[in-house]
């Protein structure tokens, strides 16, 4: 059992021919809340409320950050809290609620896939320690479901 967790967290998506890592390790983590008309974005919740690490799902660039906010601190860096946003090829993923001080890319800066961008946290405007991840597309700018439209779907449902 052990082994198939540890399997299962580094499963890799392929969507029309694109290889993407998931932002936060399968086996670590549930959906707490999906993708729905009020909530254009998944949350995904660490097993005990964990501070785990975020990754990047593909190769990208940086386009935005804020950092410093405490946990539940609104003020600094808004409702999403201490943040990144990567754009993609055809994506923008913005992961929110990150650990103060845990970020380890900086804007403009070039990412690859599976590399670390930060740690799970609870600033801004949440209930507890967990990843709020929204992508948007390039081109329209709809909101999508990460796990629909990047395959990213290994997270059972909290």
């Amino acid at each position: 059992m052990h082994l198939f967790l540890i399997i299962t967290a580094i499963i890799i998506a392929t969507v029309n021919g694109q290889e993407h890592f998931p932002p936060v390790a399968y086996n670590v983590a549930c959906v707490t809340q999906g993708f729905h008309s009020g909530h254009q974005a998944i949350d995904i919740g660490s097993y005990g409320g964990k501070r785990v690490d975020l990754f990047a799902i593909w190769d990208g660039t940086v386009t935005a950050t804020c950092n410093g906010a405490g946990d539940f601190d609104r003020n600094r860096c808004g409702d999403c809290g201490n943040y990144v946003k990567i754009r993609h090829n055809t994506v923008d993923v913005l992961y929110c609620h990150l650990a103060s001080g845990s970020l380890t890319v900086s804007p403009g800066q070039r990412v690859a896939r599976a590399q670390k961008v930060g740690v799970m946290g609870t600033s801004g405007l949440s209930t507890g320690v967990h990843l709020h991840v929204q992508v948007t597309e390039i081109n329209g700018g709809q909101a999508r479901d990460i796990r629909t439209r990047l395959g990213l779907n290994g997270w059972p449902t909290c």
